[in-house]
C-alpha cells in the first residue's frame, strides 16, 4: 500500500524507503575474499504473477534495494547501523551531527562518493522521505570530501532514521553504490559491481523470469530451469520443503497488515468502536488459517523486536464483544488491492461477523485501489504497510500529519507521542514516548492491527547461501556462491 500521486509526499522516492526495509543491508564490513576461478555465475530468480500484487514493479523494487544503499542502515531491533556511512557522532547538545562517509565508495558510473554529491541528493530526497520530520533540520553542509555536518533546529532522532533513504543519482538510470548495479534505465536484471567497497560479490547477474503464475514458476524450480522463488506460495512451501534440491528461507517483514479504517466516515468517528474492532480478532487463528501460520499477531503499531517496546505495555487482544453502534447495523465495504490477500480478507470477515458487524469486500486492481486510497473514497482499507524496523515508519502513517495516513487520522495524544519520540534526547526519553506511543494507540487506534507479515523465498541447493535467523536472504547476496566453491582468504 503506496501512494502514488504527488498529494502524498513520498511518491517514488518513499517506495524506495520501503524495499530498503525490506531487504535489509548490505554487507560491507567483512574481510575481502576471493573471487572463484570458475565461469561467470548466473543466479536465476523466478517471479510468479499473483506471488505479488505488481510483478514488474517488485522485481525493480529488488532491483533498486541491490543497487542503492543509505548512509545508515537498521537492524531488527531498530538500531542504526553503518552502511555508506563509515561512522556519525552528534555534539553534546545534539544539534549537531558529523557523518563520515567511507572513502573508498564509488558510483556504478565510477564517479567518485563525495560529501558534496552525497549533500545534494539529501537535499533533495529528505524533504520527501522524512515528511514533516524534516523541518527539523536547519542545513546539511559537506565539510570535506568525505564529511558531513546536518545542524538541527531542535533535537531530531529521526535524522538516524532518515539518513537511511537511499543514495541514487539523479536521472532515470538506477544508479547508486550497492554490491550489484541494474542494467537499463528503469532496472531489469542486476550484475555484479566489481567496485564496490566491501565484499565482492562472487554471482555474477542475477536475471529476473516472470511466470503466468506462481504455479508455473514452482514448476520450473522443482525442474530446474530457475535457482531461486522470489517468493514461495503457501501452497508450495510443503513441496519445496520436501525437495533435497531445494532450502525454504523464511523472513520477517517489517511491514505491519491492517485493516485502515476511515476516520473520516461514520462509525470510524468514535474510538471505542475502533477499539472493539481490534478486541474482535483472533490474530493468532487468523494467522493459523489465513498466513499458513507465516506471521507474527499485531497487538498495536509498535514493532514486536523493537529495543524500546516496552515488554508489559497495554496490547490489544482476543475479548470479541458485540459492536454497539447506538443501535445502528454496522454495515461496512472495504476494500483490497492483492488477489493474495483473499483468505485473510474473507478471515478478517468472519471473525467481524461473529460480533454483529458485516463487511463486503471489494477486490480492486493495484491503480484504481491506490486511486481510491488518494481520494478517501473507502470506509476501510486491507492491506500491508511498512511500520519498521525503525519508527520514523510509523510516523508516516499514524501522525495526523503523515504522508502515508491513509484514514486521515487525528489524534492529540498518538501525535503528541510520536512526536516525543522525534525530538528524544535519550534512550530513556525515546522509551516514554515509545510506551505512550502505544497506549494513546490503545486508546484511540487508527485502524485494525492484524499482523506482522513473513514471507519465504526458495533456493537451490547449488548455492550456499549465508542466512541471519528472521532477515531476508536477499540482504546477504554479495556473499552467495556455488556450493562447491570453497572461501579463502586472501585480497582481492
Amino acid at each position: 500500500m503506496v501512494p502514488r500521486n504527488k498529494a502524498e509526499r513520498p511518491s517514488h522516492r518513499a517506495v524506495l524507503a520501503c524495499v530498503t526495509a525490506l531487504f535489509g543491508s548490505w554487507v560491507g564490513c567483512h574481510e575481502p575474499t576471493a573471487r572463484s576461478a570458475s565461469s561467470p555465475q548466473t543466479l536465476r530468480v523466478g517471479v510468479g504473477i499473483g506471488s505479488v500484487a505488481n510483478p514488474q514493479a517488485g522485481i525493480r523494487q529488488a532491483v533498486a534495494n541491490v543497487a542503492l544503499e543509505g548512509l545508515v542502515d537498521f537492524t531488527r531491533e531498530g538500531r542504526p547501523k553503518a552502511s555508506l556511512a563509515e561512522k556519525w557522532e552528534s555534539s553534546v547538545d545534539g544539534l549537531s551531527w558529523r557523518i563520515t562517509i567511507k572513502p573508498s565508495a564509488r558510483f556504478h558510473d565510477g564517479s567518485p562518493v563525495t560529501a558534496s554529491v552525497i549533500r545534494e541528493i539529501l537535499l533533495a530526497e529528505m524533504p520527501d522521505y522524512m515528511g514533516g520530520a524534516f523541518d527539523d533540520v536547519q542545513e546539511i553542509l559537506a565539510v570535506s570530501d568525505n564529511e558531513l555536518v546536518v545542524n538541527l533546529k531542535r533535537r531530531s532522532a529521526f535524522l538516524l532514521e532518515g539518513l537511511e533513504v537511499p543514495i541514487r543519482k539523479t536521472g532515470s538510470a538506477v544508479i547508486g553504490t550497492g554490491p550489484y548495479r541494474a542494467t537499463g534505465d528503469s532496472g531489469g536484471d542486476l550484475q555484479a559491481n566489481p567496485d564496490y567497497y566491501g565484499q565482492k560479490p562472487i554471482i555474477d547477474t542475477v536475471s529476473f523470469r516472470t511466470y503466468p503464475s506462481p504455479r508455473a514458476a514452482w514448476a520450473d524450480m522443482l525442474r530446474g530451469q530457475v535457482d531461486m522463488l522470489y517468493e514461495t506460495g503457501i501452497e508450495a512451501l510443503d513441496s519445496l520443503e520436501r525437495s533435497s534440491a531445494i532450502k525454504v528461507f523464511t523472513f520477517e517483514r517489517p511491514y505491519i497488515i491492517a485493516v485502515f479504517l476511515n476516520a473520516k466516515r461514520k462509525p470510524f468517528d468514535r474510538p471505542e468502536i475502533r477499539r472493539a474492532l481490534n478486541y474482535a480478532i483472533d490474530r493468532e487463528a487468523l494467522i493459523a488459517t489465513a498466513l499458513g501460520g507465516l506471521g507474527t499477531p499485531a497487538d498495536g503499531p509498535i514493532p514486536p523486536r523493537h529495543w524500546a517496546r516496552e515488554p508489559t505495555g497495554p496490547r490489544f487482544t482476543y475479548q470479541p464483544a458485540l459492536i454497539d453502534a447506538g443501535g445502528e447495523a454496522v454495515n461496512l465495504t472495504c476494500i483490497f488491492g492483492d488477489s493474495s490477500l483473499e483468505r485473510l480478507a474473507l478471515t478478517v470477515q468472519q471473525q467481524l461477523q461473529a460480533v454483529g458487524v458485516k463487511v463486503a469486500w471489494e477486490s480492486l486492481p493495484v491503480d484504481a485501489f491506490l486511486s481510491r486510497l488518494d481520494s478517501g473514497q473507502f470506509d476501510c482499507a486491507l492491506g500491508p504497510v511498512i511500520n519498521g524496523p525503525n519508527l520514523l515508519r510509523p510516523y508516516w502513517s499514524f501522525h495526523s500529519g503523515g504522508p502515508f495516513n491513509f484514514g486521515r487520522f487525528e489524534s492529540r495524544q498518538v501525535d503528541a507521542a510520536l512526536d516525543a519520540i522525534r525530538h528524544a534526547g535519550s534512550d530513556d526519553d525515546y522509551q516514554r514516548g515509545v510506551a505512550a506511543f502505544q497506549r494513546a494507540t490503545m486508546d484511540d487506534p487508527p485502524a485494525i492491527f492484524l499482523a506482522w507479515g513473513q514471507r519465504a523465498r526458495a533456493v537451490s541447493t547449488r548455492f550456499a547461501v549465508p542466512a541471519e535467523p528472521g532477515r531476508d536472504i536477499l540482504g546477504t547476496l554479495s556473499l552467495w556462491r556455488p556450493a562447491a566453491d570453497k572461501e579463502t582468504d586472501s585480497p582481492n
